[in-house]
């Protein structure tokens, strides 16, 4: 009976710590390193960065030079807590440019949240950043997932697309 309760306690610690050690928050490392996969365009490094009010801020040159700007904070263990993903009008002015900055969008949610396939199909259906021709308009548009709110809000002067972690309370 011992052996048996002891190889039963052995076998939960150890599915225990394997579902501890995947992160379901990248740090700014891995972070970059996801979206460099995506498209090299999309990486960056500390050096790129700059700190203001807590907040980390990278300019990404996607069609223009530092035509799209990275907003991110970080945890106390240093997992990044919530991106935001900025857009000014004069820099995105043609089809081609929104069409890049679609993809920005995607990549970033892709790199950050990690979503069921249920979770993505609703995200779809709320918010509307895949329709490049409404970019630029008066849109507030949100989502959240179980472990992801979502906003999508844009003007005719700039577009943000807002990612935030946030743990659910079980009982």
């Amino acid at each position: 009976m011992k052996k048996i309760i002891s190889f039963t306690l052995l076998i939960t610690v150890l599915f225990c710590f394997s579902s501890c050690s995947t992160q379901t928050r990248p740090d700014i490392l891995m972070f970059s390193e996801r979206l460099a996969d995506i498209d090299a365009r999309y990486g960056f490094s500390y050096y790129d960065m700059f700190i203001y009010e807590n907040e980390h801020h990278v300019y990404l040159s996607i069609c223009k030079e530092n035509d799209v700007m990275l907003s991110f904070t970080t945890g106390s263990n240093s997992n990044i807590e919530n991106i935001t993903v900025t857009a000014f009008s004069d820099t995105i002015p043609a089809n081609k440019e929104k069409e890049e900055l679609q993809k920005v969008f995607n990549a970033v949610i892709d790199s950050f949240a990690i979503l069921s396939d249920k979770e993505k199909e609703e995200k779809e259906k709320c918010l509307s950043y895949n329709n490049t021709g409404i970019y630029f308009t008066d849109i507030y548009e949100t989502y959240s997932s179980l472990r992801n709110n979502f906003i999508f809000s844009s003007n005719p002067t700039f577009m943000c697309l807002y990612c935030e972690y946030y743990e659910v309370m079980t009982n």
